[in-house]
């Protein structure tokens, strides 16, 4: 409904004192992130991503809503491609299928006030409203939202307090700063294509973020021969996985690199190169029935690349193509694991060549 979505990923807000004590009621220790990606890292580990759904009856609340009606609001949270922003949108039907409201925003850092800052907008019965949301106070049980809006000629502000109650069901609560009208108490439940989420998993998949825009980077610079990028994309400490065969270290792997494209192979492209980057859920099942947040403390994120390969012996001439797929862990900005798969057979047969000819 919209007094969810006008709240972020189902969020709270505390207003007028005795708000305020609701907030420290349900959601004891709220902070203010020092950061956008520790706000984020929170949102994406609470699971607050995806669509929620939930019924009601319509309060004495929102200036553009009547009270009394029943309705069926569903909300949609997610991440901008550059991690930037948080999108939110809702659309709040009534049973016989007209549109109550219907709106979307987004949640952002100002980098300014060094907070995180949202706006929300749209369509009460077909007027408009609109309005800033700034956070009050956060932490993994839940937020609190200031939410100030303009419709049909008033301005008030509220107050939303949203609590997570599992990674499947959110409690919003939202009243009026000023004690007059309606509370508003929502049951939310997380569904995908109107089904139950039948799991707590919730990773995200990127093709355009930044990550990914590294990895391409990655291939085109090692293709022109340039490995100066390579020094900065690995960790020290990176751990190589190339079929069979273990590597261990940067300095070891960039020679191995520099070997392959000086020594053996030259003119070589990566043809039709697609990546994408897997942000996984701590949820997320990895291998052996463990979850990620099992595996490791830190966050799961793999880039997958796969493309084609067209190359020349340097000594032979000999004209080289084969399908590759790599995969590529980071932790703190950089590549700690990487796993490469592909047919050596010509590579080897260069080896070869290479080796016969210096007896």
């Amino acid at each position: 409904m919209k007094n969810t979505m006008k709240l972020i990923t189902t969020l709270l807000l505390v207003g007028s004192l005795n708000v305020v004590l609701i907030a420290k009621d349900e959601i004891s220790n709220l902070k203010l992130p020092e950061t956008w990606a520790e706000y984020l890292d929170t949102v994406i580990k609470s699971g607050d991503l995806g669509t929620w759904s939930a019924a009601g009856i319509t309060k004495d609340l929102w200036v553009g809503i009547p009270a009394g009606i029943r309705y069926v609001n569903n909300e949609t949270i997610d991440i901008s491609d550059d991690r930037k922003k948080i999108l939110l949108s809702h659309e709040m039907v009534t049973e016989d299928g007209k549109m109550l409201s219907v709106g979307s925003g987004f949640v952002a850092w100002d980098s300014t006030s060094k907070r995180v800052q949202s706006f929300y907008s749209g369509y009460d019965g077909g007027k408009p409203f609109w309005g800033p949301r700034e956070l009050v106070g956060f932490n993994s049980n839940g937020e609190v939202w200031k939410y100030t809006e303009t419709s049909r000629g008033e301005t008030y502000e509220t107050r939303i307090v949203s609590k997570r109650v599992s990674k499947k069901s959110r409690i919003n609560i939202t009243k009026r700063a000023d004690g007059t009208g309606e509370a508003s108490e929502l049951k939310l439940a997380r569904v995908i294509g109107g089904g139950a989420i039948d799991n707590d998993e919730n990773s995200v998949l990127r093709t355009k973020d930044e990550i990914s825009k590294k990895v391409i980077k990655y291939f085109e610079s090692t293709s022109m021969e340039d490995f100066t990028y390579a020094e900065s994309f690995y960790a020290d400490n990176v751990e190589v996985s190339i079929n069979k065969i273990k590597v261990s270290g940067k300095k070891a792997y960039i020679e191995r690199l520099k070997k392959i494209h000086k020594v053996l192979f030259k003119d070589m492209k990566f043809l039709d190169l697609h990546v994408h980057t897997n942000y996984f859920s701590d949820e997320a099942l990895a291998s052996n029935g463990k979850t990620f947040g099992e595996l490791r403390s830190s966050k799961t994120i793999w880039s997958n690349a796969w493309a084609n390969i067209e190359a020349a012996g340097r000594l032979t001439n000999k004209k080289v193509a084969f399908p590759i797929h790599c995969d590529f862990r980071w932790e703190n900005g950089k590549v700690v694991e990487m796993l490469a798969y592909y047919d050596p057979a010509d590579m080897n047969a260069e080896i070869s060549a290479l080796e016969e000819s210096k007896k």
